[in-house]
């Protein structure tokens, strides 16, 4: 209802087409292909699962089926967020943990826009589902890989947690092995994963390569993403400046304006003759190391902002322009409340090492991204796909609680049943309760 309600009182807004979803969809839509529109060539720019949602729903159904999807997207993210705490026997704090997820604000905003944040976390949460699934079978793990390869066709900066759920599982296993002599082999499993993965997006891989020249199965986005936030202007207009400044404070006509750096990076571009968007993504990141490079210390400095960018509880710049104060109160007590409890849930579960093996892949997501993000462009709306992981954590707060009340309940029975004599130990004559 939360959803359904915001986001079809604001259709116009999801009209607006910001990242060209709409437009590429329109075009695979009439049959034209991966194509931006206004140009005549095929394009990797963007990865192609959203594309294909929207052409599809859109063509069908216009723009109220499209929210319609959004919406059973965000309530799908809340089924697999409820069903990853009963997996992890959270108890009541798998209701904590839905509840967080139901009402994120970001996740209720980005209801209404044409972009990947609500899809992405839908996706993100069910394979998480997934990987969680009792028991662990070849085939149960084919599935999950299957799935996480779905999910990169939707946004491909979850790749990197293949090798962060390796190094965790090895770690996490080796801590939890002074517990129990049980192991799962996670990284085993990880392994199986990329490999279904990578045969999920093989086929997309092949269709840039044919079209395209280049075989690559993530897009032509990431080197403009990562100069975005690492150049000199950048460091000038926004870095240097107040805590809070962002681009968009600036008119269009300013000299540090992203409206004047983007056109210079262009001309820059062309002036080199890369026409290609293989080229030009392959340029920028080769431009931003280069930044980097003559400005290394502004460059830690903007791995901070982008880490502050990424965990403020309240957005930032022309997102945040005209928002009354109860609207951004509401959004300091929400977020500080999940961060708080995710932290001590974090705590209770360093302090039982018998678990983390469960709790691998929620923490590999929660490490991925906050590392991507810290070198790549990074904003509140980057820490979508983060919310079931935090939510989860929080759970565990009342979860671990609880537990430890009914464990010394149990010990003390059981304490108390060792002492009686052998005719009155667990007989018909007294009960565990009264004992």
């Amino acid at each position: 209802m939360l959803r359904a309600g915001y986001a079809f009182t604001h259709l116009e807004e999801l009209s607006v087409d910001r990242d060209f979803y709409l437009g590429i969809g329109q075009n695979v839509w009439e049959g034209h292909g991966f194509r931006i529109p206004g140009s005549n060539s095929p394009t990797a720019f963007r990865p192609p699962l959203y594309i294909l949602i929207v052409a599809l729903i859109q063509g069908l159904a216009g723009l109220k089926g499209l929210a319609l999807f959004q919406c059973l997207a965000g309530v799908a993210t809340v089924w697999a967020t409820w069903h990853c705490g009963r997996r992890l026997k959270l108890g009541r704090g798998t209701v904590l943990a839905a509840t967080f997820v139901t009402f994120d604000p970001i996740l209720l905003r980005y209801t209404a826009l044409a972009m990947t944040e609500v899809t992405f976390t839908m996706l993100v949460a069910l394979t998480t589902l997934l990987w969680l699934r009792v028991p662990k079978s070849l085939f149960s793990t084919i599935i999950c890989g299957i799935a996480f390869g779905i999910t990169t066709l939707c946004r491909p900066s979850i790749w990197p947690m293949l090798p962060v759920i390796v190094v965790l599982g090895f770690l996490a296993e080796w801590i939890a092995s002074s517990k129990t002599a049980r192991r799962s082999s996670i990284p085993v499993r990880a392994i199986v994963v990329g490999l279904f993965a990578f045969l999920t997006v093989l086929p997309w891989g092949l269709r840039n390569y044919y079209e395209l020249g280049h075989f690559k199965i993530t897009t032509t986005h990431g080197g403009y993403t990562f100069l975005l936030g690492n150049n000199a202007t950048f460091f000038e207009a926004v870095l240097h400046k107040p805590l809070g400044t962002t681009w968009g404070d600036y008119p269009v006509d300013h000299p540090l304006s992203q409206t004047n750096w983007y056109r210079d990076l262009t001309d820059q571009l062309n002036q080199q003759g890369l026409k290609s968007e293989f080229e030009r993504d392959r340029a920028q990141y080769e431009i931003a190391f280069s930044e980097i490079q003559q400005d290394p210390t502004s460059f830690c400095q903007a791995i901070l902002l982008r880490q502050l960018r990424l965990w403020a509880p309240i957005p930032q710049g022309p997102e945040a322009n005209g928002l009354p104060n109860f609207v951004f109160f509401g959004l300091w007590v929400f977020y500080l409340s999940l961060y708080l409890l995710a932290v001590i849930g974090m705590f209770r579960l360093i302090r039982s090492p018998e678990e983390l093996p469960k709790w691998v892949w929620v923490l590999a997501i929660l490490i991925t991204f906050s590392t991507i993000h810290s070198l790549y462009w990074s904003n509140a709306r980057m820490r979508a796909p983060l919310i079931p992981a935090l939510a989860l954590l929080a759970g565990l707060t009342i979860c671990v609680r609880q537990s430890s009340e009914k464990e010394s309940r149990s010990n003390c029975n059981t304490a108390v049943g060792q002492a009686l004599p052998d005719d009155k130990r667990g007989g018909s004559h007294i009960s565990s309760g009264k004992a």
